[in-house]
């Protein structure tokens, strides 16, 4: 009897002994696959960060639109478009104002039709994907787009030419610095709009400056006209020949009159050696 209770003890022992073995292997893979679980989360999280990073300026690719078909161009900035649904609709491109062509108040101003020109021969019968911003349409009911075609930014295009001044209208400003950097550039080169002084302003453009340019440039060229027969300059040479000179009476081409020498001095001229 007491040979068959020592033999049942040493098998509970050894049950008990086999259990603990077990139970600290479930707690050790337990506690390796938490940690493997918390590596894949910190990983997963690295390159979630790493995507979220975007370009600093929209491409073509990037712009989410709707297509359509320029039907007819009713000035530089405004288009009449069929969408895909078939419907017509008025646009209006953001961010841009070309100078009048059919106003009822202001009428034809300084390079309106070269704008609408180019815009007809630039974008009429294509295709086209408007690009919008916060507000849809304006106070006439007409469609508020960045117009996109062959990869490039219309809007931007206009504005490069010389064609366009920035309009800046809360709150559609998603393009506004790029669209300053463009506007500036084609100012110092003194493109279109920026080759007369004073014309293109913030708020509009100032028909003004143009009279005033216009009558600076019509008394220059009386005050030449009442000079002629005097000094005598080469605009090609930049170079001015007195009456008695030797090459005074010789043909020549972009001649520009002045009344004393002063003046020629003045405006840069040097005196023929002969």
């Amino acid at each position: 009897m007491k040979e068959i209770k020592a033999i049942i003890y040493a098998m509970l022992a050894t049950f008990m002994l086999l259990l603990t073995g077990c139970s600290d292997e479930q707690a050790s893979h337990s506690t390796t696959s938490s940690t493997d679980t918390k590596q894949a989360v910190q990983v997963k999280s690295s390159s979630d960060q790493e995507d979220d990073h975007s370009p600093s300026k929209a491409s073509r690719e990037d712009v989410v639109g709707e297509a359509a078909t320029v039907e007819r161009v009713v000035d530089g900035d405004t288009l009449k478009v069929k969408m895909l649904n078939g419907k017509t609709d008025r646009v209006r491109l953001l961010l841009v104002d070309t100078p009048e062509t059919k106003h009822p108040k202001l009428g034809v101003q300084p390079f309106g039709p070269e704008a609408s020109a180019y815009t007809k021969k630039r974008l009429e019968g294509q295709e086209i994907t408007l690009e919008f911003d916060v507000q849809e349409r304006d106070q006439y009911g007409r469609l508020l787009a960045y117009v996109w075609i062959d990869n490039e930014l219309y809007n931007e295009e206009l504005l490069a030419k010389g064609l366009a001044r920035v309009a800046v209208f809360p709150p559609n400003t998603k393009y506004v610095d790029e669209f300053k950097k463009i506007q500036e550039q084609a100012r110092k080169s003194e493109k279109g709009i920026w080759s007369i002084e004073n014309y293109a302003q913030e708020k509009g453009y100032n028909t003004d400056a143009v009279k005033n340019q216009s009558s600076s440039n019509q008394k220059d060229t009386q005050s030449a006209t009442s000079c002629e027969g005097k000094i005598k300059g080469n605009q090609n040479s930049k170079i001015y020949h007195v009456p008695t000179g030797a090459h005074y009476n010789q043909t020549m081409n972009n001649v520009i009159w002045f009344c004393t020498e002063k003046d020629a001095q003045e405006a840069g001229y040097k005196k023929a050696k002969n």
